[in-house]
């Protein structure tokens, strides 16, 4: 009996392998990021369809409080961390979705630039479309030797871009935006 014991233990450790936790992240988990939005969160969304999707209240701190019109709002998106851009509404819905960003490293564009993506791959990648790619500053008119952006634009209406902000020539986090926002 134990002759056969031992070989069926060893057997059953060796195949039966690590079983996945229950609520632990799949490892092949992307939410996709394009001119659009990321994933459900769609530019154009109104603060109560966000609400809904996120399945949390907004909190805003400007938007029909004071005269600014703008708001930035960060929340968790499943399990990424994403900063919204809400602008106000002149009708009840109050605000709605004109642009978001993240560093999370989950996320990725259609084509496949995520963060930690090389900035000349960034600029392959997208050879075809509009660019502005550009130093940032440290401090006006000081150019930073590390900080750049690269920017890809929509030329039909409207006027959106991904930005990717780029440090030692690897992004590190993603924006979707309006032209007159990104820079």
């Amino acid at each position: 009996m134990r002759k056969f014991l031992l070989p069926l233990l060893i057997f059953l450790i060796a195949c039966g392998g690590k079983k996945k936790e229950a609520g632990t992240k799949n490892e092949n988990t992307y939410y996709l990021l394009s001119l659009e939005g990321i994933d459900s969160l769609k530019l154009g969304m109104t603060k109560v369809q966000l609400e809904k999707v996120l399945n949390t209240t907004l909190n805003l701190k400007h938007i029909k409080v004071d005269e600014a019109g703008y708001d930035t709002v960060p929340v968790k998106y499943k399990d990424a961390d994403l900063i919204l851009y809400l602008e106000e509404d002149r009708d009840s819905s109050v605000a709605h979705l004109i642009g978001l960003s993240t560093s999370y490293p989950s996320c990725k564009t259609t084509s496949g630039i995520a963060v930690g993506t090389d900035k000349i791959n960034v600029i392959e990648t997208y050879a075809d479309h509009l660019k502005y790619v550009a130093p940032e500053y440290e401090v006006y008119p000081v150019r930073s030797l590390t900080k750049s952006v690269v920017a890809v634009m929509d030329t039909a209406m409207p006027y959106k871009a991904l930005v990717f902000h780029i440090v030692n020539r690897k992004v590190v986090s993603m924006e979707l935006s309006s032209y007159y926002e990104f820079y």
